[in-house]
Formats: C-alpha cells, sequence, structure tokens
C-alpha cells in the first residue's frame, strides 16, 4: 500500500509538471519564445532571459508523531499537494505523510533508518533528539533558514532547536511554559475565605511552604464546617499526584526525567523527591490524612472526579491545583467559563520559567535527505504564517473545510470542528492533526474550544521580557550509563510515592517511612545517577557559557 502511494504521489507530481507546461510552458521541442519577441527579451517581452525550464518533482517523506493514518488522511494530504502547487519554491514538491501514533512513532523511524527508507522531514517529538543529533541522523539547518523564518521565533526557542550550536531542527512554537494557579470556587471563597489575605499569604515568596498550606488547612475546614464533611483539600501537586510536573510552590526548575532536576539559578542536578521541600511537603500531607482532610480513600482516589468542573458538587475539593498562562483574573475568566461556575486564580509561582527542554519538539531535515532546500521551505510553511502557508498548517491540523470543518461568516480565523469540541481531535475521528507537533500554532483556526484572545495572551507571555528562560536551554542528558540504576529507582518510586502523595501512612509512621524511602532510592542507585547527570551539565556548562 505504501508503495502504491508513494508511486502515486510521484504520479501526481508529473502530472503537475505536465499541467504547468500546459499553462504557459512549451513542450521540450518547441521554443519558449514567442513568434514576435525582439532578441534579448522573455516571451512576455521583457528584457531578460528565456523562461526558466520546470524543476524535476520532487516528493518529500514527513515522518511525524500524531493520531495515526486515518480515514481521511490521504485525503488531506492530496488537498496538501493541491496547495503546494501555488506555493513560490514548493510548485514541483510534493509531500508523502508518514504519521505514526505515539506509542509507535519512534520504533517507526528506527526501523525506516535502519532499512534505509526515504526520510525527508523528521519530527523530533517522541524521539531522543539529542541522541539522534549525535548518531548522525539529522543535518545541520543554518544554511537553508531564511531570515523571514529566523525572526518568526524567539532566540530562546532556537536554542532549544539547536546542539553544539547548530541548528537541527524548527521548533514547533506553542505555550512555553506552564505557569502554576490555584483555584478556589468564588462562593466558596466569599463565604469561608478571605481573598486578598489568601492572594497575600501564597504570593508571599519568603514564607515557608508550611506557612501556605497552613492559610490553605484553614479554608478548607471552615468550607468543611459550612458544607460537609465530604468537602476535601486538594494536593499541592497536580491534582492527579503524578508529582513532579505539577509541584507548586518550588523554585522553577529544569526537567531532566525520571524527578532529577535543576533548581533555577543552579548548575546542580539533584532528585525532586529527596529534597527537603518535597519532604515538608509530603508531611503536611500526611497530618492532613490525620485530620480527615484528604479524601479517605487514598491510593484510590480518582482525583478528576473531586476536582476542576467537579467542585460545585457535593463529594469534591474545595480548591484546585492547574496550570495556565495569563494574569489571574484572565485565567479565572477562562476557567469559570470552562468549569461552568465562577472561579478566582491565585498564582503559585514568583515568575514565568522556560525549562531547558521543547516539549512541542519541532521538524528537522534528515541527514540522508536528498532536497534539503524544498524540506526547509516546507518547514518554513508550516512556521511563518504566510497566506498559503497557514491554509497549508490549517489543512494538515483540522482537515478539509466543509468535511472536517466549517468556517465562520463573520471571523476568518474561527471555525467550528464537526466531529470533536474539545481543542483537538483524537484517533477516533476520521481526521485530526495536532496542532503543537505540526507547525507553529500561533496560527492555527480557532475552534469552538478556544477562547478569543487565547493565542494572542500565551504569545504575550512567552516574549515578555519579565519571563525567565532557563540558563541550560538545550541540555538534555543521555541515560545510556546508568539505565540499570533508573530502572531500580522506578521501581521504588512504584512501591513508595503512591502513599506519600496522598499522606496514607500518617504523621506517627511518616519519618520512618520517608527514611525508608530514600534508603531504597540510594541502594538503588540514585547518587550515581546524580553524579552521571552532574558531570554531563558540567561538561554542557563548559562548553556553552
Amino acid at each position: 500500500m505504501k508503495r502504491w502511494k508513494k508511486t502515486l504521489a510521484l504520479l501526481l507530481a508529473l502530472a503537475m509538471t505536465a499541467g504547468m507546461m500546459g499553462c504557459g510552458q512549451k513542450a521540450a521541442n518547441e521554443s519558449t519564445k514567442a513568434p514576435d519577441a525582439a532578441p534579448g527579451t522573455t516571451a512576455a517581452g521583457e528584457p531578460g532571459t528565456e523562461a526558466a525550464a520546470p524543476k524535476d518533482p520532487v516528493l518529500l517523506e514527513w515522518y511525524y508523531r500524531g493520531n495515526g493514518q486515518q480515514q481521511d488522511t490521504e485525503e488531506v494530504e492530496a488537498r496538501v499537494n493541491e496547495l503546494l502547487k501555488g506555493y513560490p519554491g514548493l510548485e514541483h514538491v510534493s509531500i508523502n505523510i508518514n504519521c505514526f501514533p505515539a506509542a509507535d512513532y519512534a520504533t517507526q523511524v528506527g526501523l525506516a533508518q535502519t532499512s534505509g527508507s526515504q526520510i525527508d522531514i523528521l519530527n523530533s517529538v517522541s524521539l531522543n533528539f539529542t541522541q539522534q543529533v549525535e548518531d548522525g541522523s539529522w543535518m545541520p539547518m543554518e544554511d537553508y533558514i531564511s531570515d523571514e523564518l529566523r525572526a518568526e521565533l524567539p532566540e530562546w526557542l532556537w536554542e532549544l532547536g539547536s546542539v553544539d550550536g547548530h541548528i537541527y531542527m524548527v521548533p514547533n512554537y506553542q505555550n512555553a511554559f506552564n505557569a502554576g494557579f490555584m483555584f478556589f470556587p468564588k462562593e466558596y471563597m466569599d463565604k469561608y475565605g478571605n481573598y486578598d489575605e489568601m492572594y497575600a499569604t501564597l504570593t508571599n515568596w519568603d514564607l515557608s511552604l508550611a506557612d501556605k498550606a497552613a492559610a490553605l488547612e484553614d479554608y478548607v475546614m471552615a468550607a468543611r464546617a459550612g458544607e460537609g464533611d465530604t468537602k476535601y483539600a486538594n494536593t499541592l501537586e497536580n491534582g492527579n499526584a503524578t508529582g513532579i510536573l505539577g509541584f507548586y510552590f518550588i523554585t522553577p526548575f529544569d526537567h531532566l526525567g525520571n524527578n532529577f532536576i535543576i533548581e533555577n539559578g543552579t548548575d546542580t542536578v539533584s532528585y525532586a523527591y529527596t529534597t527537603e521541600t518535597y519532604k515538608e511537603m509530603w508531611s503536611i500531607y500526611a497530618d492532613w490524612y490525620d485530620k480527615k482532610i484528604f479524601a479517605p480513600d487514598g491510593a484510590a482516589t480518582d482525583h478528576l472526579n473531586y476536582r476542576n468542573e467537579k467542585m460545585m458538587e457535593e463529594t469534591s475539593y474545595v480548591y484546585s491545583c492547574n496550570e495556565s498562562v495569563g494574569d489571574p483574573e484572565s485565567v479565572a475568566k477562562s476557567y469559570s467559563e470552562r468549569w461552568g461556575f465562577e472561579v478566582v486564580a491565585i498564582p503559585t509561582q514568583q515568575y514565568n520559567y522556560i525549562p531547558n527542554s521543547w516539549g512541542a519538539g519541532g521538524n528537522g531535515i534528515s541527514s540522508t535527505c536528498e532536497h534539503p532546500e524544498e524540506a526547509a521551505l516546507f518547514i518554513e510553511a508550516l512556521t511563518t504564517g504566510t497566506d498559503l502557508g497557514r491554509e497549508i498548517y490549517n489543512t494538515m491540523v483540522f482537515g478539509i473545510e466543509g468535511k472536517h470543518y466549517t468556517k465562520d461568516a463573520n471571523d476568518p480565523d474561527r471555525i467550528v470542528t464537526i466531529e470533536y469540541d474539545g481543542t483537538q481531535g483524537g484517533v477516533d475521528t476520521s481526521y485530526a492533526g495536532l496542532k503543537w507537533i505540526l507547525g507553529n500554532s500561533f496560527y492555527a483556526y480557532k475552534n469552538q474550544a478556544v477562547l478569543d484572545g487565547y493565542f494572542e495572551n500565551i504569545k504575550k507571555y512567552n516574549e515578555s521580557p519579565d519571563t525567565v528562560a532557563s540558563s541550560h536551554n538545550g541540555f538534555v542528558v543521555s541515560t545510556t550509563n546508568v539505565s540499570k540504576q533508573l530502572e531500580q529507582i522506578n521501581a521504588v518510586i512504584a512501591e513508595y510515592t503512591s502513599v506519600l502523595q496522598n499522606g496514607t501512612i500518617g504523621s506517627a509512621g511518616f519519618e520512618a517511612y520517608y527514611q525508608e524511602f530514600i534508603d531504597k532510592l540510594n541502594t538503588a542507585g540514585l547518587k550515581e545517577v546524580i553524579a552521571d547527570y552532574q558531570a554531563q551539565l558540567d561538561a554542557w556548562v563548559a562548553a556553552n557559557r
């Protein structure tokens, strides 16, 4: 099927070339001059040379992570190739889509690379980008990046697409960070708390975690007294007890994976779960469990049934930890509309922080690509927001107008997606692309799930002079030397953290349980991993500062 698809694409490209010859180009055995053209002029009578011969057709193989091959993927591909006929410099180019779901993408790329299959454009999401570059699988791009493309993205973002000073991918542009917020139903805050006092406490960066937790505890206990004992405290993590990605009230940090971090302002690798701040937070959880202000079912708690839009129900949390971008007023407005009741929001971080790695990844050129100029120009089309480039990008994201979405007659930037109401569709749709993987999401159409001003607000904070970018931009650790230790550490995490994150050990047993956890981490090889990562960071700092 794939071989036939490639053959068909080549035939279409040849047909496109023939079509070009029929529209102003002559056959090879005919003169390219009009009969009355004067010497030294073009057929149009202007000084110059004869019209350029059409370029040979080029087929680019594009590999990226997404929803996989869907019912209408080939139809969308055909529409993109039709649009490319009008894009300057890509009139002779067609694209072959190789889209794989997250679980399969890295494997399929590896198989294609090993077998020598044609790959021209690669997306880095779900790949070990740095390792792929070190293995020689990606081509340096700086010679193919136009001034327009360079100006489209902030400089810190280009650093995240670079390795050892060379640009290897054009990063997909989206929100660069998710800042921590705490959300409270306005009705509860008005009845059981004081918003101004709570705001002053939670945003006082000199106060300890215990001080902030005490203010939250007072609010929760007052709400329980008024609403009943089935109103509970949320964790100070991101609701579902996933831990490190949603840890609030901590100095912003870089993620190295597997809970290893670098706190901003340092060049020191540490392990989040062994920091004093994490120990203090988990001891508070044990205390809250004793006081019955945590949900009593512990590890069995389905946090999503207690938080967010559930907070006004009889059994629920009375505040929720979530991540967003913007000022408290605009963020509260957005979540109020999303959840169906009025909320107030309080930030939990001192400043907005862009970490060292770019989860949205980007598109780059395979080192085996025979047409890097065309590959780079296609990536540029998805990124710079020209009229036709934007149409190509949105076709890749939303599909075909009239079949997958309808346009708003009063707003050219707004659409209604037919098969889904969320911000993006899934594998169960006939077609849906992931806008954060395919290019510059700030040029995406707004469907019914996107509020007016959403993209503008995010971009403002992305590029604000008050937003802090990591001093380790582009640093990614290699796990090659410590894979065995990481496997053993992950086994310890699976055994212990559920109890710690839900407080179910209680205050009396906390110290002994936590120390047992630390001892097992060290036995598993935690110190060896930290030493290995620290050596990598030291070498990177020496080479890049």
